[in-house]
C-alpha cells in the first residue's frame, strides 16, 4: 500500500541546517577567545548567527503546526528545536558576558571549555546527520556528546576551584564564575539534544 500523504521531510534539512548555525558560532567562540582583539565586534557575529538560528527554530514551528505528517513524533521536534536553540542562545550569552564584564583576556579555563564546545558540537552534528536515516551510528556519536558533558563538567568544577584559591578580587571571581557556568551550560543544551535523539 503505497503512502498517499508524503511526510515532511523538511525538518531533517532545518535540523542540519541549525546544526550548521551552531558549528559557526562555537567556532566564532573559540576564535573570540583565543584572539580577543575587537571583541564586541566578535560577540555581534556571534548574535548574528543566534539571529539566523532563531529564523530556523521558528520555521520548525510553523511546519510542525501545518504538517499532518511528521517523520518523527512531533514532541520529539519541538523538543529537539527548543535544545539546538537553547545551544546557540548560551554560546551567544557566553560571548556577550566575555564583552560585558569587560574581561581583558580570557583564561585558560575558558580557551579550554570553548575546545570542549567546539569538539562537543561537531559529535552533536554527527548524531543529527544520522537522523534522517534513523544511521544506528548515532548512538556511538551521543555517547560522544555526553562524554564531553563530563568533560565540561570536571572542567567547570576544576576552574571554580583554581578561581577562588588564586583570584583576589571577589568581583573577578563573579565575572568568570558566571562565565565558567554559561560554557558549561552550552555542554548541558548539546547533551539534552543527544537525548532527546536517544
Amino acid at each position: 500500500m503505497f503512502n498517499l500523504i508524503p511526510r515532511e521531510v523538511r525538518f531533517f534539512d532545518l535540523f542540519d541546517q541549525q546544526s550548521q548555525h551552531i558549528i559557526k558560532a562555537a567556532g566564532l567562540l573559540h576564535a573570540m577567545v583565543h584572539d580577543f582583539g575587537d571583541a564586541r565586534a566578535k560577540a555581534n557575529a556571534i548574535k548574528e548567527v543566534e539571529h539566523q538560528g532563531d529564523q530556523v527554530t521558528h520555521e520548525i514551528v510553523r511546519r510542525l503546526n501545518t504538517t499532518f505528517i511528521t517523520p518523527i513524533d512531533r514532541e520529539d521536534i519541538h523538543d529537539l528545536a527548543t535544545h539546538l536553540d537553547d545551544v546557540l542562545d548560551y554560546i551567544e550569552a557566553a560571548a556577550e558576558r566575555l564583552v560585558v564584564y569587560r574581561i581583558k583576556e580570557p583564561t585558560s579555563a575558558c580557551r579550554a571549555m570553548a575546545e570542549v564546545i567546539v569538539q562537543q558540537t561537531h559529535s552533536m552534528d554527527r548524531a543529527i546527520k544520522c537522523l534522517r536515516t534513523m544511521d544506528q551510528s548515532f548512538h556511538e556519536h551521543a555517547v560522544e556528546v555526553n562524554r564531553l558533558e563530563n568533560a565540561a563538567d570536571a572542567l567547570l568544577r576544576d576552574s571554580l576551584a583554581a578561581l577562588f584559591e588564586e583570584q583576589g578580587d571577589p568581583i573577578e571571581v563573579i565575572k568568570w564564575k558566571e562565565i565558567y557556568e554559561t560554557m558549561e551550560i552550552v555542554t548541558d543544551r548539546c547533551e539534552d539534544v543527544a537525548n532527546v535523539m536517544a
